[in-house]
């Protein structure tokens, strides 16, 4: 004989759903959900990824992918949030704005257009496409206007309006020390000598490094951060100049700004005794 459990009855006569019974429902719809929301998670995650990935593919300077012109925009002065080449009072427009300056990005007006495509640094293992990128006028915690440049996430970035190689002038490129490409990791460890191949209008430009400098750039006067500028102004002669954020990590992370200066390649000329009395390289500006 086979026996069924009564099922609960309400005072109306309706029957009920046990209390165990409807908790069970929640907890699989609950779970369920769960299940369903975590999927999307990994999946968003993992295309994410991938875009991560092939971003820094396309910016590698070996192959033939459009290079992403992806910037970082300045949101905060908190330590560490502005990764920007530079931040400094904004006293009158750059020296090679030609149009009047209204406080926003670079006009489209301005006869400026970027030449460079691609830069190497053999001993840093850096081989990268270059991208133009341009500024922004934010105010900092004190209520002061202050012109901060954007940096490209994954590619180097060419400053808006400085020089293309072989115009005579400033060359000015920067990168990420951090962030997903991670561009100029290693710049701070370049040395005087080593050379740098820069790609420009189907061309290629060799310069070699004289100087390296770190410059404090967070919390330090005014004076301090025009004076840190003036390296990326227009210098009147050919100078490549390259810039990215110094420390990696620790409490003054980002605070402080690495500095590459570099000049044309000069070959020696034939019958130098200090080449040897070897003709000139083949190598030059060119």
């Amino acid at each position: 004989m086979t026996t069924t459990t009564p099922q609960p009855v309400s005072a109306g006569g309706q029957r009920t759903t046990a209390p165990s019974t409807r908790t069970g429902h929640i907890l699989h719809t609950l779970g369920n959900l769960l299940l369903l929301i975590g999927g999307y998670v990994l999946l968003y995650a993992g295309g994410l990824q991938v875009q991560i990935e092939y971003n820094r593919l396309a910016a590698r300077g070996d192959n033939v992918l459009p290079a992403p012109h992806v910037v970082a925009r300045p949101q905060s002065f908190r330590a560490g949030t502005v990764p920007a080449a530079f931040t400094a009072p904004v006293l009158e427009a750059p020296a090679w704005a030609s149009n009047v300056w209204d406080g926003s990005t670079p006009s489209a007006d301005v006869p400026f257009v970027s030449q460079v495509s691609r830069i190497i640094i053999p001993a840093i293992g850096v081989d990268s496409k270059v991208v133009e990128v341009g500024w922004e006028i934010v105010t900092d915690p004190d209520g002061q206007q202050v012109a901060v440049w954007q940096v490209a996430e994954y590619a180097v970035g060419h400053h808006h309006g400085s020089a293309n190689p072989g115009e005579g002038d400033n060359v000015v490129l920067a990168g990420h020390v951090g962030g997903y490409g991670m561009v100029f990791r290693d710049l701070y460890y370049v040395q005087p000598g080593d050379e740098i191949i820069v790609y420009s209008g189907g061309e290629q430009y060799l310069y070699r490094v004289q100087e390296r400098l770190v410059l404090d750039e967070e919390q330090v006067p005014d004076e301090q951060r025009i004076a840190n500028a003036s390296y990326i102004q227009p210098t009147g002669t050919e100078i490549l100049t390259l810039v990215t954020c110094w420390p990696l990590e620790g409490p003054a992370q980002f605070s402080q700004r690495v500095i590459v200066r570099a000049l044309p390649y000069a070959p020696p000329f034939a019958g130098d005794p200090a080449n040897g009395g070897a003709p000139p390289s083949v190598w030059g500006v060119r």
